[in-house]
């Protein structure tokens, strides 16, 4: 039970949350948290109570912790991890170490390491022919990995061993099956290229277990055209950043490009004169060209006259701050989406949601699923087909059979 005066509490959590792998921007929202409560309590020293922070919550956010379900908002989701951390921090470390693979206390090893990776990271792109998105996970994997092996011991890669594979193993062998699928891949990978290249001598990558993915798809959910209008129709308009949501979840609902086309979008991408945008799809390095309709151009005009900060660089969506940077992440999606109290249950919420609601309205309106094929880019029709036919449920009673008395 903790006894540290609140403040000192706090403040241990995050350091001790921070050495363990969790993030700053994850831990500064926790801690915006946890300084209201401060100023809500009126009190210079206090020790944590439970049931205060409970009617904290209610008080300050509406939220009461009694009707909490892992379907609730996500906005609600992070006010309950906040109090689960604050009741008790080392169970809720425990439970994120045991789904978390073992990670390296920092990212270090030696600098002739980084021109193996360089290689392979070259090898995989132009051998393998990965994507951009896939060689950014594939690096971040393998600094991660490559810092554990060194700090336990390999001074050398040609030194790795069968032992060091196994151990490492059996560390993780209670973890996530997606955590491990994810890393062995990576890691596989990468050990059958140091044994192409000689510079290990025996193929580890074989005993680097293969876990295979859940083959049952799940049924997209998708909102339907009303509801993607009223998502549209709430978000305001008058701040700049909200005038950037805008126009990236309008290009969301009305293109149907994954997030990561949309902020790869650069200002030469618009052919304003043919009324197009073309697009390199980071996922399958596909050109794919769009039209550009009057609803969309004119949100871009009005998010470039009115919104983008005034800066050379050559994204279409960049950061609000100085120096401007081209904007890598969008997390804000899900706050204009939980105001509309959408009616929408087993579902991952996120902007991925308005490429499915896109398809299917398509699909809805008997557009042709070689024209769904190619709004989306998809490289294989049958990836469309796979996905989307199932839940075809007006043309799918046209065809069941009837059984037989």
């Amino acid at each position: 039970m903790n006894t540290q005066d609140f403040k000192t509490y706090i403040k241990n959590i995050r350091k001790e949350a921070l050495e363990i792998g969790y993030s700053i921007k994850t831990m500064d929202g926790y801690l915006k948290i946890w300084k209201k409560f401060i100023i809500w309590k009126n009190e210079n020293y206090f020790i944590y109570n439970e049931q205060d922070y409970c009617n904290f919550l209610f008080d300050y956010y509406n939220f009461d912790v009694n009707k909490y379900t892992n379907k609730s908002k996500s906005r609600y989701q992070q006010l309950m991890r906040s109090k689960r951390i604050l009741d008790d921090f080392n169970a809720y470390k425990n439970f994120i170490l045991k789904r978390s693979l073992p990670n390296a206390l920092y990212s270090n090893y030696p600098n002739n390491w980084n021109i193996i990776l360089d290689n392979y990271l070259d090898y995989a792109k132009n051998i393998k022919q990965n994507s951009d998105s896939s060689l950014f996970i594939k690096k971040s994997y393998l600094i991660n990995l490559l810092s554990y092996f060194y700090q336990n011991g390999i001074n050398k890669i040609e030194n790795l061993s069968r032992l060091d594979i196994t151990k490492f193993i059996n560390k993780i062998v209670e973890k996530g099956n997606t955590s491990k699928r994810k890393n062995f891949y990576v890691l596989r990978d990468f050990l059958k290229y140091l044994f192409i290249e000689n510079i290990l001598l025996e193929d580890l990558s074989v005993y680097i277990p293969v876990i295979h993915g859940k083959n049952k798809r799940k049924l997209p959910t998708y909102l339907k055209v009303d509801e993607v209008q009223k998502l549209l129709e709430s978000i305001p308009k008058e701040k700049n950043i909200d005038i950037r949501s805008y126009t990236i979840i309008l290009i969301a609902a009305r293109l149907g490009l994954r997030i990561s086309d949309i902020l790869n979008i650069k200002l030469k991408d618009i052919d304003w004169k043919n009324y197009k945008i073309n697009v390199i799809q980071p996922k399958t390095n596909n050109l794919n060209t769009l039209p550009l309709s009057k609803e969309v151009g004119w949100a871009i005009i009005n998010y470039i006259r009115k919104a983008r900060p005034k800066c050379k660089n050559e994204y279409l969506f960049v950061k609000m701050k100085y120096p401007f940077e081209k904007l890598n992440y969008f997390t804000d999606f899900n706050k204009y989406f939980d105001k509309c109290d959408f009616e929408v249950k087993n579902t991952k919420k996120g902007i991925h949601n308005l490429r499915h609601s896109l398809a299917t309205n398509m699909l809805d309106n008997n557009i042709p699923i070689p024209i769904i094929s190619s709004t989306l880019g998809h490289s294989n029709i049958n990836t469309t087909v796979s996905t989307y036919l199932k839940i075809d449920i007006k043309n799918l009673k046209k065809v069941c059979l009837e059984v037989e008395q």
